[in-house]
């Protein structure tokens, strides 16, 4: 059986290396390969400490072909372009095919630019590269800051957007406001002209996490020196320009979009039942509806919740998801039947900076010192199995 795994993000990394695990236990005979265009698995989690230099490069990625080493999994790089299940192929950009027996749709999501000029004039933070790029912008605005005689100039130039009060506009504020200090001391910029702004279109932050999360997000974020913009829903981006709908705008060096993701164009063109986020929309086998060959999982799949909904776009779902695929692979390949999926909610923790977090374990409410702790512990705890899978 020859499987392959689109993705090698959270999801399909954990699938690749648990089902070559299990391909060692039961002797299965079976092909693994996992197809990205990346050569490096990106701990997307962390991008908000790339792009503040909270950690090296080294520590965001892990190379495929070290992880791979000594597992017999494949690695092709490549984008994919389009699915085509009646003929059980993958095309890639450059031309090539890629068929398979078993697909497994682990592509994740990409920023979702919902408003005119967004994804022109304003800076992702989906992947690796775009930490980088953001990091390389934020150095040379306040270097240039450093240089400007002119008011007005001078507070574009150190003025940071974020449009988004999710994960990651939260956790990136934090992060800059936290990296600021150093950032002036390195560039000679004027440290009091700093200003970071969180703009987020509904009444709270981190909707996942509930009313308290985001009131403790507020408290601790202004602490910090960010100023938050709660029901400031943005209507157009221009060059170093915000337009909200109350006809107010906001002139900035540095503007990020963080407002919402969506699963890639390609999975409806493929012909898959997809939801609003344009996500796959799977069963409790995490199969395809309608498709006996393909799975869906991560932030690209509408998994259900258990409730009449779905689960949230985490990476914690993912890892997951993607060790119970693996299991339900090999049970196929064993010729047994599979065990559904059951969700098991753990819990999130989101950094508000270097010295500061807010979340839930198990549905308890952690926030500060604790929760930091906590969240570097989950951190550390999946490097840990990846590098030991």
């Amino acid at each position: 059986m020859r499987i392959v795994i689109l993705g090698a993000g959270y999801a399909g990394l954990r699938t690749a290396l648990d089902l070559a695990r299990l391909r060692r236990t039961y002797g299965l005979d079976i092909t693994i390969h996992v197809v990205d265009q990346y050569p490096y698995h990106q701990l997307i989690q962390l991008l908000h400490l790339t792009a503040t230099a909270g950690i090296t490069d080294q520590k965001s990625i892990y190379q495929l072909d070290q992880l791979f080493q000594g597992r017999e999994v494949e690695r092709i790089e490549g984008r994919v372009q389009a699915i085509h299940p009646l003929e059980r192929r993958v095309a890639l950009a450059d031309g090539r095919s890629v068929e398979y027996d078993r697909l497994v749709i682990a592509l994740g999501s990409e920023t979702a630019f919902q408003v005119p000029g967004a994804r022109e004039y304003a800076l992702p933070l989906r992947t690796f590269p775009d930490a980088i790029a953001l990091r390389k912008h934020l150095i040379s605005q306040f270097s240039r800051a450093a240089t400007l005689t002119d008011p007005t100039e001078l507070r574009i130039a150190m003025t940071t957007a974020i449009v988004g009060g999710g994960y990651t506009g939260c956790e990136l504020a934090g992060e800059l406001a936290g990296w600021a200090d150093d950032l002036c001391r390195q560039t000679g910029a004027p440290r009091n002209e700093v200003r970071i702004a969180l703009i987020e279109r509904e009444d709270h932050l981190l909707p996942h996490l509930g009313t308290w999360a985001s009131n403790e997000a507020v408290r601790r974020l202004e602490r910090l020196g960010v100023n938050i913009f709660l029901q400031t829903p943005v209507v157009r981006v221009e060059p170093q320009l915000l337009r909200f709908a109350d006809g107010r705008i906001l002139r900035a060096g540095t503007i990020v979009w963080g407002a919402g993701i969506r699963a890639p164009a390609l999975l409806a063109e493929a012909g898959f039942p997809t939801d609003r986020m344009g996500r796959v929309l799977v069963d409790r086998y995490l199969r395809v509806s309608g498709q006996a060959a393909v799975f869906a999982i991560g932030d690209c799949a509408a998994v259900p919740d258990g409730r009449g909904g779905t689960l949230p776009p985490t990476a914690s779902y993912a890892m997951r998801q993607g060790e119970h695929l693996a299991e339900i692979l090999a049970a196929e390949a064993r010729g047994e039947a599979p065990r559904a999926y059951e969700p098991v909610e753990l819990g999130e923790v989101v950094s508000l900076g270097p010295n500061d977090a807010v979340g839930n374990a198990l549905g308890v409410p952690v926030t500060g010192y604790p929760a930091l702790m906590l969240k570097r512990g989950i951190e550390e705890y999946y490097r840990a199995t990846i590098e030991s899978a």
